[in-house]
C-alpha cells in the first residue's frame, strides 16, 4: 500500500513539474510574441509617418481645457523625415505612446501660448522621449516665457534624469540627451511671419495671434515643397490669422460655438453660480465662433479646414453637424475635417 502512495506521489510531482513547464514555455513563447509584435507595430508605423513622398499630420490631442473625452491640444506633423510636435497638452506623452508614434525621434516643439492645455505635459514629452532612446538634442521653440517654462519642468525633472542615468548606466540612459534647451522668440505685432525654425527644406514660420489678455500667442505656418499647413493656436477671429493662412492646403484651427457656450452661459447664471457664469462669458472674447471661422476660410481660399479644440465637447453625428459642421459650411465651400484624437492626414508630395 505505501509503495503504491509512493508512487502515485511522484507521478503527481512529476505531472505538476512537467505543468509548470509546459506553462512555463507558453508564458515564454507569449511573451516573446508580444515583443516581437510590438516592435514590428511600432516599426511599421515609423516607416509610414517618415515616408518623405507625404507630409503626414497626427492629430495627437483634440480637446480643450473644459472636460471631455479628448486628450488636451497637440498636433503631431511629420515631413521628410522629421517629428515636428505643436503644443503639448495634458494626456499627450502617454496618448503618442498608444498611437505607436516614434517618441525618441521626436526632432522640435513648438508651444502656441501659455495655457496650460498646450503645455501641460510638455515635461513628459521631453523626458519620455528621452527615456524611450533619443539620442539628439530637443530644442522647444516659443514666444518669450518659453524659457522659464522648460526651465521649470528640467528642474522638476532633475532627480528624475540622475537616477535613470545612474541605474542603467550612461550607455542606456546618456546624460548629454536629457531634457531640452529653448528658442525663445518674439512675434512681430504687425501681423508678419518670422522664421523660427528651417531645416532640410522645412520652414517653420510664427506669427502673432490674438488671444488677449494672453501675450504672447502665436500661431505656426509650416511649409515644405509647395505645401503648408496653418496651426492657429488659441485666438480670436483676426485678420492676421487670415493673412497668414491664405491660400493653405491645410487650416488646423481651435473654434467655438459661441451661442452654445452663450446658453451654458446664462444655465448657470440661472442656477447663481457667478464663478461659472462669469468664466464662459470671458471665454467668448477670445476664441473663433464656428461662423467667424468658417467666413475667415472661405474669405482666405483655405482648401481644408481642420476643427480641432471645440467648445463645447460634443459627441455623435447630430451633434456635431448641428454645432460645427452646419453654421460653417453655410459660408465656407472648402473640404472640412472635424478631428478626433489620433486621426491621421496624409498630404501627397510632388
Amino acid at each position: 500500500m505505501k509503495l503504491n502512495q509512493t508512487k502515485a506521489l511522484y507521478c503527481k510531482i512529476l505531472f505538476l513539474s512537467l505543468c509548470s513547464l509546459t506553462l512555463s514555455c507558453s508564458w515564454d513563447r507569449f511573451v516573446l510574441s508580444r515583443v516581437n509584435e510590438s516592435t514590428a507595430v511600432k516599426a511599421k508605423v515609423a516607416k509610414e509617418l517618415f515616408d518623405k513622398d507625404k507630409i503626414t499630420i497626427v492629430l495627437t490631442g483634440t480637446g480643450s481645457p473644459l472636460p471631455s473625452e479628448s486628450i488636451q491640444n497637440s498636433t503631431a506633423i511629420f515631413v521628410n523625415g522629421q517629428f515636428l510636435l505643436f503644443d503639448a497638452g495634458d494626456g499627450v506623452a502617454m496618448a503618442m505612446e498608444k498611437l505607436n508614434l516614434p517618441v525618441s525621434e521626436i526632432s522640435a516643439v513648438f508651444i502656441t501660448h501659455f495655457h496650460s492645455d498646450h503645455f501641460a505635459d510638455l515635461g513628459e514629452v521631453i523626458d519620455r522621449s528621452w527615456l524611450l532612446g533619443r539620442q539628439k538634442p530637443l530644442t522647444v521653440h516659443g514666444p518669450k516665457g518659453i524659457t522659464d517654462l522648460v526651465n521649470g519642468f528640467l528642474k522638476s525633472y532633475q532627480s528624475e534624469y540622475y537616477y535613470r542615468t545612474k541605474h542603467h548606466g550612461e550607455a542606456v540612459m546618456p546624460s548629454q540627451w536629457k531634457g531640452a534647451k529653448t528658442n525663445e522668440f518674439a512675434p512681430k505685432s504687425d501681423g508678419s511671419s518670422k522664421i523660427v525654425y528651417e531645416k532640410d527644406g522645412v520652414v517653420v514660420h510664427a506669427f502673432f495671434v490674438n488671444h488677449v489678455p494672453v501675450e504672447p500667442a502665436v500661431g505656426y505656418k509650416i511649409e515644405y515643397k509647395g505645401k503648408s499647413i496653418v496651426i492657429s493656436g488659441d485666438t480670436a477671429d483676426s485678420e492676421f490669422l487670415k493673412k497668414q493662412s491664405f491660400g493653405v492646403d491645410y487650416l488646423i484651427s481651435e473654434v467655438m460655438n459661441k451661442s452654445m457656450i452663450a446658453k451654458v452661459e446664462k444655465a448657470y447664471e440661472s442656477i447663481d453660480h457667478d464663478r461659472f457664469r462669469k468664466i464662459m462669458k470671458d471665454i467668448q472674447l477670445y476664441h473663433i465662433d464656428a461662423t467667424e471661422l468658417g467666413n475667415l476660410a472661405e474669405e482666405a481660399k483655405v482648401k481644408t479646414l481642420v476643427l480641432t479644440h471645440m467648445i463645447p465637447f460634443v459627441k455623435g453625428y447630430i451633434q456635431t453637424k448641428a454645432i460645427y459642421k452646419d453654421p460653417i459650411k453655410k459660408v465656407y465651400h472648402g473640404d472640412l475635417i472635424i478631428a478626433h484624437d489620433g486621426k491621421r492626414i496624409e498630404i501627397p508630395l510632388p
